[in-house]
């Protein structure tokens, strides 16, 4: 006889001691739904109106909207963030723990809905809408940021199969963490070296600036991991994303298609990751986020991350960093 089904535990943070590794353990996202299964759900002749949850028309199949653009209700949506259903994180409040003990993964994890019509790619989205977009994101981070319970928040697209996207439909991922990951203090660490200011100067004296668009500038970085890895970095200091001019936020949508769209011509039907790194929230940062720059990272999705970059923390890749550059540059 079956058992009944038990109630999925809240995530936990587990750290390994030996090497700082933060691993988050939600047993919740094995439930994930994913495209295939939704249409199976609903049978041969189906719509992606008839069973996508991120479609307009479909908001009862997600929580209320945290945020919407435009913010007139009456006023169809262009963009709409939510809960995440199947999160990585908790509300419950986290208990004191020992250093690298098992605790409650606390923080909050939402979609960003980047269109309410059923496209895959952001190139499919109008250049105001997906503006609206970042607008949105911004916003959220700057509620978050007001929060004593988080400490930084981290912004993600996984656009693609071979980049870990479960749903076609365009979204990306907030996440906000009570701690600093590792690797954002790793950054915070070299800050005092003006690491920001090299990144750019080098980057115009070896010929690896991509685009410019609005006080930002798009770049491929010394030591790229993939192929055509750029990242977008504002030319002058700038530690929070959530504190971004309209410029800025303008230029970013404009330069994240700009590059897709250069990628997409030189790898077609590319599949890439993207996430940004901001300063963790000034309580958490103290004085060490001072000329500190957030920035976009895009990596697409060109060779698989084997063994060697397992196992090493070291990555391999095929194509100079100079010669990215000058190929996504004529694309």
């Amino acid at each position: 006889m079956s058992q009944p089904a038990q109630p999925a535990a809240d995530p936990l943070l587990c750290t390994d001691a030996l090497s700082g590794r933060a691993v988050f353990v939600a047993p919740r996202r094995s439930e994930r739904p994913d495209d295939a299964g939704l249409v199976a759900g609903h049978g041969p002749g189906a719509t992606p109106a008839d069973w996508c949850p991120f479609c307009a028309g479909n908001e009862s199949r997600t929580p209320p909207h945290v945020l919407r653009a435009p913010d007139d209700q009456a006023v169809p949506w262009r963009a709409r963030i939510v809960p995440n259903c199947f999160p990585v994180v908790t509300h419950a409040p986290a208990a004191a723990a020992a250093p690298n003990a098992v605790r409650t993964a606390h923080g909050v994890h939402d979609v960003v809905v980047e269109s309410p019509q059923h496209v895959r790619s952001i190139l499919e989205i109008a250049p105001p809408a997906w503006c609206d977009a970042w607008e949105l994101v911004r916003r959220r981070l700057e509620l978050l940021a007001d929060r004593d319970d988080l400490a930084w928040a981290h912004v993600f697209k996984n656009s693609g199969p071979r980049a870990g996207a479960s749903l076609e439909h365009v979204h990306s991922q907030l996440v906000g963490l009570d701690f600093v990951p590792p690797v954002v203090r790793a950054e915070l660490a070299a800050a005092a070296a003006h690491p920001f200011a090299m990144l750019l100067d080098r980057a115009a004296a070896e010929g690896r600036i991509v685009a410019e668009s609005g006080g930002l500038v798009a770049l491929v970085p010394p030591a790229p991991r993939q192929p055509y890895e750029t990242w977008i970095v504002p030319a002058a200091a700038a530690p929070h994303f959530h504190a971004a001019p309209p410029a800025h936020v303008t230029a970013l949508a404009s330069l994240t298609q700009s590059l897709v769209a250069r990628l997409g011509r030189l790898v077609p039907a590319a599949d890439y990751n993207w996430w940004l790194h901001q300063a963790p929230f000034e309580r958490a940062a103290g004085s060490s986020a001072a000329g500190w720059h957030w920035h976009l990272e895009i990596l697409p999705r060109v060779s698989e991350f084997a063994g060697f970059e397992l196992g090493t923390g070291c990555h391999i890749t095929t194509l100079p960093a100079a010669e990215s550059a000058r190929l996504l540059r004529g694309a």
